[in-house]
């Protein structure tokens, strides 16, 4: 009897797993996956923040050649119309005098883009109203500004690849995310001429480092904007924000009269108001004579926006700094003591 009890036992094999074991080890793994999630998404947006800071550090880089080269800073864009050169409307490529190429378009060679400059000088040296003809089909063999540009794209922004279409000309221009700073002042060039509230770029003027007074490594040169994902609401496609060969206000224009990512609504041309979180694009319509356009900087990093000083330096800003201290960084001689933020 007793050795048949021990074949019994030993022909019943090892014990296996119960259901409640089987629970209280799927529970485990389901809180060690909950801990170390936000932790890949910290790293991985720590990665894409780094690659964001590296752009726009070649962006400074590319705009100190550039001074080098040309012995000042580009313009924020070219607008040869003498009557109102802060008139950002295209033309419908109709031969009158428009909006010309912007700040990025210049810096095109020293971003090793040669070939993508030579194509935005034949339109320049043949069109009067250059950014009309941006993404046209008659410039099909020698296209700019119909594709992303990685160079003028945030890492940490949403894809998409909808294009700008606002029914004046100005049609299929590619989004991108960098924007040169105007002060913290407006579009106009009542602005943008003005040391105490203009920044190193304006509409049709061109700055030299001597007018920087307050010091390249306390003035921005570059942040970041966001553009509409697609949708219906507006449409997204009519809405000028984040359009990265467009020298427009909240286009590849930012000024810093409010803060970053600020529920304060931008004035823009072109707006299509999209205040929902996450994506927080609200703004409002400003029309002729354009000089109050104002857009705010805006990025989907955690907790504040990329800049790129004008010395070059990168780094990130606070969505709470200081609107006082914002708005100093914004302007080139201003004479603020800028705080360490």
């Amino acid at each position: 009897m007793r050795c048949s009890l021990t074949n019994r036992v030993r022909e019943r094999g090892p014990r296996g797993f119960t259901l409640v074991e089987l629970l209280v080890v799927i529970a485990i793994i389901g809180v060690l996956v909950a801990l170390l999630l936000p932790a890949v998404q910290s790293a991985r947006e720590a990665a894409r923040r780094a690659d964001c800071g590296n752009r726009l550090k070649q962006l400074g880089l590319a705009l100190h050649n550039y001074e080098g080269t040309h012995l000042c800073f580009p313009p924020g864009t070219i607008n040869a119309r003498t009557d109102n050169p802060n008139d950002p409307n295209g033309r419908n490529g109709g031969g009158s005098v428009g909006i010309g190429g912007p700040w990025i378009c210049f810096l095109l060679p020293f971003l090793e883009q040669q070939a993508l400059h030579n194509n935005f000088m034949k339109i320049v040296n043949e069109r009067p109203e250059v950014v009309d003809w941006f993404g046209n089909g008659t410039y099909a063999a020698t296209p700019i500004g119909d594709s992303p540009f990685k160079a003028m794209s945030c890492p940490s922004h949403p894809s998409a690849d909808e294009r700008l279409a606002n029914g004046t000309g100005m049609e299929h221009l590619a989004r991108g995310n960098y924007c040169a700073n105007y002060g913290n002042g407006g579009y106009g060039q009542v602005y943008t001429k003005n040391p105490l509230t203009g920044g190193l770029f304006g509409n049709h003027h061109k700055l030299t480092m001597q007018d920087v007074t307050d010091g390249l490594s306390n003035t921005l040169a570059f942040s970041e904007l966001k553009y509409r994902l697609p949708s219906a609401t507006g449409p997204s496609t009519q809405d000028t924000r984040g359009t990265w060969a467009y020298g427009v206000m909240g286009a590849n224009i930012f000024s810093t009269r409010n803060g970053p990512n600020t529920a304060v609504p931008d004035g823009v041309w072109g707006c299509r108001n999209f205040p929902q979180l996450p994506i927080q694009m609200p703004c409002v319509q400003v029309g002729t004579p354009y000089t109050e356009l104002h857009a705010a900087a805006r990025g989907y990093h955690p907790g504040g926006v990329m800049v790129c000083m004008g010395d070059g330096s990168t780094r990130l800003y606070s969505n709470n700094i200081n609107l006082v201290t914002w708005q100093a960084l914004g302007s080139r001689g201003g004479a603020e003591v800028v705080p360490n933020e």
